[in-house]
């Protein structure tokens, strides 16, 4: 996979969107995208999410600080993203 330098934000894809931002991540999927697969790179862990017509809305009301979601439904979303994220470096760096 190349990606090119991305930082926090959501990059569009032949399957739909990505991101690395753990935090974004667990907005979207609070917010009832569909997250498809996840993918790493050597420090990275990105998420995948379905197209849809109201994701950029999503992403665009996330960074202007104006996205109402449940907030113990989001701090789940980031505590389940987080271990995610722990089981698939870790693994990987078992296996090297």
């Amino acid at each position: 996979m190349t990606v090119g330098n991305i930082h926090g934000d959501l990059v569009a894809t032949d399957e739909g969107y990505m991101t690395c931002d753990l935090y974004l991540a667990a907005f979207l999927a609070t917010a009832g995208s569909t997250m498809k697969k996840t993918t790493r790179d050597a420090k990275k862990v990105f998420f995948h999410f379905e197209d849809n017509e109201i994701i950029q809305k999503l992403r665009d009301s996330y960074f202007m600080r104006q996205a109402p979601i449940d907030a113990l439904s989001h701090a789940d979303n980031i505590k389940s993203l987080k271990s995610l994220c722990a089981s698939i470096m870790g693994s990987q760096v078992r296996r090297g």
